[in-house]
């Protein structure tokens, strides 16, 4: 859809308005005390975001500068060195999720987001895989979580929320000595530690859960879901989880096996010190369950409408308890579903945990809504310019991340409220609506009247770089 089709549907909200509530964060430091230049601060943080609106492929600090006319030492000191922080943001958007997207049956997703960079200098930049190339390349990465609520039919449809994003600080620049004189350039808080990445998770999922936002379940691909400590926090905090396994790491036996209690066992030797299951039992990990399946213990399973033609694929479940070491068969307390997609281009498998009352096409859906994420970082990238911050800073690398969040939200809240009476438009739709308005407005700042302010506001969007 495109800027002038969309246009009969003029924004309900604006920049400043959906801003207003952030003043505090904008211009007060945690101890509750301003600084000399807080009002030029809350100047410029919606010509930030407006600068990230607008189309054009340059949405660096000049870039911004240049195309609203500010000048660039003024959009450089907010993101680089004004004290605002970053953290009362983000907890902004986990307390203020518009009710036309908050939602009982949302699931919040983590996952980590790569932003390429080239040099050394630049705050966590190393070589390191990076998820859009599926490779080790030099990047940053970055630990995200949103929440995402589905559509009624479209896959499309979906909702997505941001709310929060942290720089994942590798091993090496957290902890050797080597790397003293880039954290202290780079400005790394001295009392940082070294934090993995789904730790990070569990810390934007707890500030969350803190928020009390409301979903059903949380989800992750294996990167995290193959982590016992992360699946633990998730179930000590009694978070139920559809989380992505390795088809061929993790191993499992049914549920119903019998379990060998350490005080139930006898004989010559130590008795064991941890539950375990029976010797003559085998475990399977998830490829190997497929392996014995036949045509007939598939399910086809339809869980959204997609662009072309319905998203559908073959689905397996069963009731599983994890095993945690083969060799001295010791089990864990963890059961579950376990669900198996068989696709063309390969084996896919979740354990899904305290969703025992969820039908086949429930837990299917759920795990593939899980992309939501991944169109987030696309939308974030390719409109908002994500992956376009030029400083190396760790402050200027989270203000510019959390002004990308906040733009998003305030574009997700317009695509919500405009799919409030029917469907809800393409991100990039919308946000080119509001690039369309925004010129209209200053058209008409300019004298014209409303119907010649939209055709000048048309040629100037016209003649902008697409997205």
């Amino acid at each position: 859809m495109s800027a002038v089709s969309y246009r009969s549907h003029t924004p309900k909200i604006d920049i400043r308005r959906f801003l207003a509530p952030l003043r505090d964060a904008f211009t007060t430091r945690p101890d509750g005390l301003s600084w000399p230049r807080a009002a030029n601060t809350w100047r410029v943080a919606p010509a930030y975001v407006e600068g990230l609106i607008r189309p054009g492929s340059h949405k660096t600090l000049r870039g911004i500068g240049k195309r609203l006319n500010i000048n660039e030492h003024r959009i450089r000191r907010f993101i680089s060195e004004s004290p605002w922080e970053h953290d009362a943001v983000q907890d902004h958007l986990n307390k203020h999720i518009p009710e036309t997207i908050a939602s009982p049956r949302a699931m919040l997703i983590v996952d980590d987001v790569d932003i390429l960079k080239d040099g050394h200098d630049s705050v966590g930049v190393k070589p390191q895989y990076a998820g859009s190339l599926g490779k080790v390349t030099s990047c940053q990465v970055g630990v995200d979580c949103v929440l995402a609520v589905s559509g009624d039919h479209y896959n499309a449809d979906q909702l997505t929320w941001p709310l929060g994003c942290e720089i994942y600080l590798p091993r090496n620049w957290a902890t050797n000595d080597e790397f003293e004189e880039r954290r202290r350039d780079c400005g790394v808080p001295h009392d940082l530690s070294f934090r993995t990445k789904p730790q990070i998770a569990l810390e934007l999922l707890a500030r969350a859960r803190e928020a009390s936002v409301p979903h059903a379940c949380v989800g992750a691909d294996s990167g995290y879901g193959e982590l016992r400590s992360f699946r633990k926090q998730l179930r000590d905090w009694n978070e139920p989880y559809i989380l992505g396994v390795g088809p061929k790491d993790m191993h499992v036996i049914p549920e119903s096996t019998p379990i060998e209690y350490p005080e139930d066992t006898s004989g010559i030797g130590r008795p064991p010190s941890e539950p375990r299951y029976p010797s003559d039992v085998t475990p399977q990990s998830p490829k190997e369950i497929a392996e014995s399946l036949t045509d007939d213990d598939w399910t086809t399973v339809t869980w959204a409408e997609g662009t072309k033609e319905p998203l559908s694929g073959q689905f397996f479940r069963t009731r599983v308890r994890v095993v945690k070491r083969v060799r001295k068969r010791r089990i864990s307390e963890e059961t579950g579903w376990l669900l198996i997609e068989e696709a063309e281009d390969k084996l896919r498998a979740w354990l899904c945990w305290e969703l025992d009352d969820w039908s086949i096409e429930e837990l299917a859906a759920y795990a593939h809504l899980r992309w939501a994420i991944e169109q987030f970082h696309k939308d974030a990238k390719q409109v908002l310019g994500l992956d376009q911050f030029e400083g190396r800073s760790w402050k200027g690398w989270h203000h510019h991340v959390t002004i990308v969040l906040l733009t998003y939200a305030f574009i997700a809240a317009e695509r919500a409220a405009q799919g409030a009476a029917a469907r809800p438009p393409p991100f990039p739709a919308v946000a080119r609506a509001l690039v369309y308005e925004m010129a209209t407005q200053i058209a008409e700042s300019e004298g014209l009247e409303r119907l010649k302010a939209q055709e000048v506001a048309e040629a100037m969007v016209k003649g902008l770089t697409d997205w």
